[in-house]
């Protein structure tokens, strides 16, 4: 069954759901308390304040932004719109005018009928002037109906025009239309006389009124629109709302109010609540997700699963508690060293900007605390793992607690008042916090690791230790198990340290792996010196034998309470690996039997992880290159291609099908591996052999005869 087969029957343990869940739901209420027990306050219009009062969020300053409001409201114009009722009206009295002209021209006919004998007569004031509503004197009266009806009919006509057109200017106000006026009498005179022109004009004076109303619906839309157009006014966070001992006036009021600090603002409460659930939710689903894609393994591991929930918890905490100190003694930092120490650096980076913004959302006001615990929240855990070597310890040190430094400096420079005392100080104080943290996160390593069994690099090193009480047996008892276990152990760290595993964790897992070899230490190769004893057990025999190694192993490792982390070499080294050598034998002293082949393979294991995978090529790869090649033959090209196909038969067999290794990563082992052996197989130059000295031969005659003499 491939890897992702077996993660679909898989179900993540209630467990492992039960603290995600407590987790996601105390997050709520930690990063949601300041909305959900909101602290208000009975103050009113003229109190004295007893409190400083500064934004906790970002608020609209209701008070000065309606006052901007109302501003821009009050500069827009009315706007007019034409009443018609009132033009008809207008035009239908110019009929009237000129219908009653026309009445009094008809009444005087005889006087103008171009047969009287006479001149007509004047009329005299009245006569008719009562007759109209407009008023004329007799002589542009008397003039008006006596003049050719030609004239009338067109006078009527341009007056008419002109008076439409006054009424088509839309102005807006009777005063306006003075200059209007002027120029019917000018256009008028350009037609008619000047009698013609005044009656025009007195007409018009007459009848002509404002026919342009406001439009109330649209000049509260257009002062509505410059209202929207306002950008309001905001308050921002952190920002001095009233200080104790002032005067609280209307601006500071409403601004409390809007602040929650003054009544129960209940839309304040729900989109802060809202806010804080969305927030969370993101920030969870993200984290869930990078867990599922990048280290699957931690939904199936109760014990990783229950530290990574009590280091969150314990920083949730803190920070809660943690509130009211100064940005540089945030405990994210702790928090993202012992999460990269004690389970995995990448997932540490992650969830250190997961936790920042959760404390950001505690604390709004702080500006500076985001960049100040982001930057240095990766840089911790990036460089925990060094801190706790001794090698690398003061030079990380160092470079951690400089960095915390630097960073106050640049916050300070984009958010404070640049170059000051305080600055100053507060990065002598980061670096004390910095201090702080490492020594926190060295001394309070052997408790997570004996609650919790976590293997970190020191414990790694400690076994490497050759006087380890195992190491130091396994040389004694098994000195070929111990060359075979070291050599493996060169090829695997210089495989992971290759393709990016933990090199480390390799080396320590290949010298434990074949620990169970000392119960019978004659049944394998390395270890004989004479005969075989294999040549003369069946063949089932030396597979009971054989595997025994694996078991036995593991029971030896919990007596000496090996980590279960190295404890997987011993379990995974062969995986499922076919023993061939036995299965040829059975097959060939019984070949009309079928072999069930099952019989013949280890019953554990394959590798889980990369470190394991590494191993178990190494481990087959030294044990075949030293019985192929321990004979002379040093062809190093051929010894590649060797290697490569050894690689090649547990890939097709599907040993790594659980290894997380890629194709890739397979080439740069068989890389690895040739690099170590041309190390240990290179040509020597063969020293020359020393001169043999003649023969010395003594003469004894002459010999006595010189004693003699």
């Amino acid at each position: 069954m491939s890897k992702k087969q077996k993660d679909k029957t898989r179900k993540i343990p209630l467990h492992i759901t039960v603290l995600t869940i407590i987790a996601y739901v105390a997050s709520l209420l930690v990063v949601g308390f300041e909305y959900i027990i909101p602290q208000t306050h009975d103050l009113t219009v003229g109190m004295v304040s007893p409190l400083d009062f500064n934004a906790g969020r970002q608020a609209e300053n209701i008070y000065l932004t309606n006052i901007e409001r109302d501003a821009a409201a009050a500069a827009v114009s009315t706007v007019f719109q034409m009443d018609h009722d009132i033009t008809n009206e207008i035009l239908s009295n110019v009929e009237i005018f000129f219908t009653q002209i026309g009445a009094l021209r008809a009444q005087n006919l005889p006087i103008l009928s171009p047969f009287a004998q006479d001149e007509a007569a004047p009329f005299s004031e009245g006569d008719i002037l009562h007759e109209i509503n407009v008023d004329l004197t007799p002589h542009q009266l008397n003039r008006i109906i006596t003049d050719s009806s030609a004239t009338f009919a067109h006078f009527r006509s341009a007056l008419t025009q002109e008076i439409q057109n006054m009424l088509d200017a839309q102005i807006p106000a009777q005063a306006g239309f003075t200059g209007f006026f002027f120029e019917l009498e000018e256009h008028l005179l350009q037609q008619f006389d000047e009698v013609y022109s005044a009656i025009g004009g007195i007409v018009a004076r007459s009848f002509v009124v404002v026919n342009m109303v406001p439009n109330e619906a649209e000049t509260e839309r257009g002062r509505q629109e410059a209202r929207d157009a306002v950008t309001p006014i905001m308050i921002q966070i952190g920002q001095s709302i009233v200080r104790a001992g002032d005067v609280i006036d209307e601006e500071a009021y409403m601004s409390l109010v809007e602040l929650g600090f003054i009544g129960g603002n209940f839309a304040l409460v729900f989109s802060g609540v809202a806010g804080s659930f969305l927030a969370v939710t993101i920030i969870f689903a993200i984290a869930i997700f990078y867990i599922h894609l990048f280290m699957k393994e931690m939904a199936f591991d109760k014990k990783q699963f229950t530290l990574l929930f009590t280091l969150y918890m314990m920083v949730l905490v803190l920070m809660r508690i943690m509130v009211p100190l100064p940005f540089y003694f945030t405990p994210i930092m702790l928090f993202a060293m012992l999460c990269s120490i004690l389970i995995d650096m990448r997932l540490s980076a992650v969830l250190s900007v997961a936790v920042s913004i959760i404390a950001v959302i505690m604390d709004p006001m702080n500006t500076m605390f985001i960049t100040y615990a982001v930057i240095n929240g990766i840089l911790a855990a990036m460089i925990a793992k060094r801190i706790i070597v001794r090698a690398n310890m003061w030079s990380a040190a160092a470079a951690f607690v400089l960095v915390n430094a630097l960073t106050v400096f640049a916050n300070y420079l984009i958010f404070g008042a640049g170059l000051s005392n305080q600055m100053l100080m507060s990065a002598v104080l980061a670096m004390v916090g910095g201090v702080m943290t490492i020594t926190i996160t060295y001394g309070s390593l052997p408790l997570w690791e004996s609650l919790f069994k976590v293997v970190t690099q020191n414990t790694l090193l400690e076994l490497t230790d050759p006087n380890n009480a195992l190491l130091r047996r396994l040389l004694i008892e098994t000195p070929g198990t111990y060359h075979h276990s070291l050599v493996v152990a060169n090829l695997a760290e210089a495989a992971c340290y290759d393709i990016g595993a933990n090199h480390v964790l390799a080396r320590v897992g290949a010298y434990y792996h074949d620990i169970g070899k000392m119960k019978y230490p004659q049944y394998f190769a390395e270890n004989q010196t004479e005969s075989n004893p294999h040549d003369r057990l069946p063949p089932m025999t030396s597979v009971e034998v054989i595997n025994e190694h694996v078991t036995g192993g593991l029971a030896l490792a919990r007596q000496h309470k090996i980590p279960q982390p190295v404890m997987d070499f011993i379990d995974q080294h062969h995986g499922t690996s076919l023993m061939k050598v036995f299965l040829h034998k059975e097959t060939t002293a019984n070949p009309d039997v079928k072999v069930d082949e099952s019989l013949f393979r280890y019953p554990h294991k394959i590798p889980q992880n990369p470190e394991t995978a590494v191993v178990m090529l190494a481990d087959t790869c030294e044990a075949a290159v030293r019985a192929v090649y321990s004979k002379g033959d040093k062809n190093l090209d051929e010894m590649e291609k060797f290697v490569r196909k050894l690689i090649k038969d547990k890939l097709d067999d599907g040993q790594l099908n659980e290894s997380g290794l890629s194709i890739k990563d397979l080439d740069t082992i068989a890389l690895s591996f040739m690099r170590v052996f041309k190390g240990m197989h290179h040509e020597r130059i063969p020293y020359p052999s020393p001169p043999v000295p003649e023969p010395v031969i003594v003469d004894k005659d002459l010999e006595e005869a010189s004693k003699r003499g």
